[in-house]
């Protein structure tokens, strides 16, 4: 969602402002200046640009309604699709996805070959579902994406403890190899029929092989992939088959920009790159990189882009009237004006540290007594990939922790932990609304989008408890109670401290927090990389000819052709236009940036916060 113009003055929140909800709208806290970041006037264009889109998942899920017998689609889950399609719901997006069940299958066989579905909830949205066998699926998400992947790139792969699946290289092999490459034959498939400058984004840890088989294909291509959980350091990637590592790293190399959450993790891609991909270089940083790889002469860029939520949207969610069921739980969880209520909002699953917390709560009543009976720790949780046998453990010891708690501290009128378990968003708008205390104590979390939703429409100036390796502690950590993860004895200190604070203390912190979060949105984090990806791919193409060691740029101006040239597959027809420059075809590369320029570098709206 876009911002809209405000014509009255506005001024930026004081740290003796108290932040209140009622029925706040992101215009009505707008701090100074925030009109030019989000407006973006004269953008109406760049608006309507198409945009290619591949992901894991769609932005709906099809299953067969049992009465009608007839097709009903749901919203896709997950963080990544909401945030996408808050991005983007003001242009034309092709929206490439894995057929996930047996309806999505039916619905990608009948538009086999033809036009997307058309996205009855999404008008601007052309959905094309790339159909595997059930096996192939199964090896590529579960066999290496949640079992090798997430666990790799979470620091959770122990060897002597927890190692990768003795099958892991054949579910590479048959599986995510297999995927990706329909994926990418996806993409490849639309491009011949693209505009010229028609950008693509790959998101997250389920395709890294794609950009660079696409690259392969069409040189020409503008390509953006983000990575929105953590990217360990060089040498943890060893643990995993070389394989997978050198083979992640290629096919990340074929994008022109990689974005990350952070610029740790971007210098960690940096360095893994020098590390397992021979002939790499790395380049000197452009402004706005935070550096660069020379990759077959074509320029790597790695950047950060922290995903954002989108304030008028959660403010409109958050404003609903509470169910009667949310109504009651609050009520019991304060039953008084001055009791506390803490409160986490999290999937259950081995990265969200859930136990810890708890255990940091229990020895906060141990050591401060007179806090029992006077503070309830609110625990939304979310069920998540339950068929693997690691996060069905995490479930069960997360219920008997909860349990053995309130066994030991509870009283007939006061139960210490309240956890409901399922997904519902109002439900967790509302609680958030209430806290006093946010605990989000991840092992490690690429950014956490409880923190940014639960400081914009928190009520009482609630202070947010951290864990430093989140993300989001990069951007937020000077206004939140920064905590390490495994430290029960420090997270029960700072649980403490928020709920001892002063309340001139937490005004300070909730309004710092809301000053950094009412600038960014949704909307800003898609356009910062596709304006940086134009920028980078706007410029001199280079060209390199047969035995020749030097680089002849060539100017070309960006065409709007729309057939692919059927004498060479890998050339875009308006590359061919100048055959007398480019001696030999079948040698052409579209190189593009070996060197930055700075003066068309734009300031990057995300990154430079007050």
């Amino acid at each position: 969602m876009t911002w809209k113009s405000s014509h009255g003055s506005t001024e930026r929140l004081s740290a003796t402002t108290t932040p209140t909800l009622g029925k706040r709208s992101a215009a009505a806290n707008r701090p100074e200046g925030l009109n030019g970041l989000n407006g973006l006037n004269g953008r109406q264009g760049a608006e309507r640009q198409r945009l290619i889109i591949a992901s894991n998942r769609g932005p709906v899920s099809f299953s067969v309604n049992p009465t009608t017998g007839k097709f009903q689609s749901q919203p896709g889950a997950g963080g990544v699709v909401s945030g996408l399609l808050s991005a983007t719901q003001n242009r034309p997006v092709t929206w490439i996805a894995l057929a996930m069940s047996d309806a999505d299958r039916a619905i990608a066989r009948a538009h086999e070959g033809g036009e997307g579905h058309v996205v009855r909830e999404f008008p601007n949205i052309s959905l094309r579902l790339v159909e595997t066998s059930e096996e192939t699926y199964r090896r590529y998400y579960d066999g290496v994406s949640n079992k090798a992947l997430w666990f790799i790139q979470h620091y959770l792969l122990q060897p002597t403890t927890h190692p990768l699946p003795a099958q892991v290289t054949k579910d590479w092999e048959a599986g995510y190899r297999v995927v990706n490459e329909a994926v990418a034959r996806a993409v490849i498939d639309e491009l011949e029929t693209a505009d010229y400058d028609t950008p693509v984004m790959f998101q997250d840890y389920h395709l890294y092989l794609a950009p660079g088989l696409v690259r392969e294909r069409f040189p020409w291509a503008r390509l953006t992939h983000f990575v929105h959980i953590p990217w360990p350091e060089a040498r943890y990637w060893e643990l995993a088959p070389d394989v997978m590592t050198r083979g992640i790293f290629a096919g990340l190399a074929g994008n022109d920009i990689v974005g990350f959450q952070t610029e740790r993790d971007a210098r960690n891609f940096l360095d893994g790159a020098q590390r397992f991909l021979p002939d790499v270089t790395l380049a000197d940083a452009a402004p706005g990189e935070v550096g660069a790889l020379l990759v077959d002469g074509r320029r790597v860029s790695a950047r950060v882009y922290p995903i954002a939520v989108s304030p008028d949207e959660v403010y409109a969610q958050a404003n609903a009237k509470p169910s009667d069921e949310t109504a009651e739980l609050l009520a019991r969880a304060r039953p008084t004006p001055g009791h506390k209520l803490i409160l986490r909002v999290d999937r259950v699953e081995p990265t969200k540290n859930i136990v810890a917390g708890f255990r940091a709560y229990e020895r906060m009543l141990q050591q401060h007594p007179n806090l029992r009976e006077r503070v309830t720790f609110v625990a939304l949780l979310v069920p998540s990939r339950e068929g693997l046998a690691e996060y069905r453990a995490v479930l069960r010891q997360t219920q008997q922790t909860i349990a053995r708690i309130n066994k030991r501290y509870g009283t007939a009128t006061w139960q210490p932990i309240i956890a409901v378990f399922g997904n519902d968003r109002a439900r967790a708008l509302a609680c958030m609304r209430e806290f006093d205390t946010l605990l989000v104590n991840p092992l490690m979390d690429g950014m956490n989008l409880v923190v940014k939703e639960g400081a914009l429409v928190n009520d009482r100036a609630g202070v947010v408890v951290l864990s430093r390796t989140a993300g989001a502690y990069e951007q937020l950590g000077q206004y939140t109670l920064g905590v390490p993860p495994t430290d029960v004895a420090a997270m029960s200190e700072a649980l403490y401290q928020a709920l001892s604070m002063t309340q001139r203390e937490r005004r300070a912190r909730a309004t710092g927090l809301l000053n950094i979060l009412l600038q960014e949105s949704a909307t800003t984090w898609l356009r910062a990389q596709l304006r940086d990806l134009a920028a980078q791919t706007g410029r001199p193409q280079v060209v390199y000819r047969t035995g020749s060691a030097a680089a002849a740029a060539v100017t070309t101006p960006a065409p709007r052709a729309t057939a692919r040239s059927a004498v060479h597959p890998a050339v875009h027809p308006a590359a061919m236009r100048s055959a007398a420059d480019l001696l030999n075809r079948e040698t052409l590369m579209a190189a593009r940036h070996a060197i930055p320029n700075p003066t068309t570098s734009e300031t990057h709206v995300a990154l430079h916060l007050p």
